[in-house]
């Protein structure tokens, strides 16, 4: 190679420029691989017949009447199915206070119920984890449900795999 005047090779192009150009496509080269194996991963998945059910605290009684068996529950952003709902229990929302001789307890509050719904359906198993759009399924992770009838953020108390 040789280089003449003010940087550039054989008088047309300049080194820096090369480099650059060169370093742009390695950078897309290395973005396409990428996108390309995350797609392959994502496509790897079984399908699995799933019990789960939710917690929904400290909700208003008007949406816990709202939640019916027979109900599609979707995750809210991706709006994929969870399932139907198969069984619906409402209790009083508890939470401590304290009484007169300032002994902590737990008391009812008025106006608010817990919700825990068991809803079952079919679920992606992406290497043993369970999805919901981009919502991990398991015991101890948030997730927002809806429905046509009621929406909430809930807790997933317990996933079991049903044969």
């Amino acid at each position: 190679m040789k280089i003449i005047e003010k940087g550039k090779l054989f008088g047309y192009l300049n080194i820096f420029d090369v480099v650059i150009v060169l370093l742009i496509l390695g950078a897309v080269g290395g973005l396409f691989a990428k996108t390309a194996t995350l797609k392959k991963m994502m496509k790897n998945y079984t399908v699995s017949r799933v019990q789960t059910e939710v917690l929904a605290s400290n909700v208003y009684p008007e949406q816990a009447e709202a939640v019916r068996p027979g109900a599609v529950v979707s995750e809210l952003r991706s709006g994929e199915a969870l399932g139907v709902v198969k069984e619906v229990r409402v209790e009083d929302y508890m939470e401590k206070a304290p009484d007169a001789r300032g002994a902590w307890h737990w008391s009812p509050v008025p106006g608010k119920k817990n919700v825990i719904v068991t809803v079952e359906g079919d679920l992606k198993s992406y290497n043993g984890f369970f999805r919901v759009g981009q919502v991990n399924v398991a015991a101890g992770c948030k997730i927002d449900i809806t429905s046509p009838r009621f929406g909430f953020e809930a807790e997933i108390l317990k996933v079991d795999v049903l044969q």
